[in-house]
């Protein structure tokens, strides 16, 4: 089954995976932990890159586009978290 995926497919995954578990210990400790969120948004954005990236690969360039548009977003929200953090 890997040798079927592309990089880019993995790397998809995987992020997913770790904003799955990210989110998960979110919800479980609300309090004790600071940097989840931020940190749920970055792998977040990665994903819906690695996305567009696989999408713009197998000529599919809506998707594309519309992925590579939400991880900018994505990124803009982590950016302005930590700037506001900081602040």
């Amino acid at each position: 089954m890997i040798k079927k995926m592309n990089i880019y497919q993995i790397l998809k995954s995987s992020c997913a995976a770790v904003v799955i578990i990210t989110s998960l210990l979110s919800l479980a400790y609300p309090g004790n932990n600071r940097f989840s969120p931020s940190l749920t948004q970055l792998f977040l954005s990665l994903m819906f890159l690695f996305s567009g990236i696989s999408e713009f690969k197998a000529n599919r360039k809506t998707y594309a586009i519309v992925s590579f548009s939400v991880s900018l977003f994505a990124a803009i929200v982590f950016i302005s978290s930590l700037l506001l953090r900081k602040g």
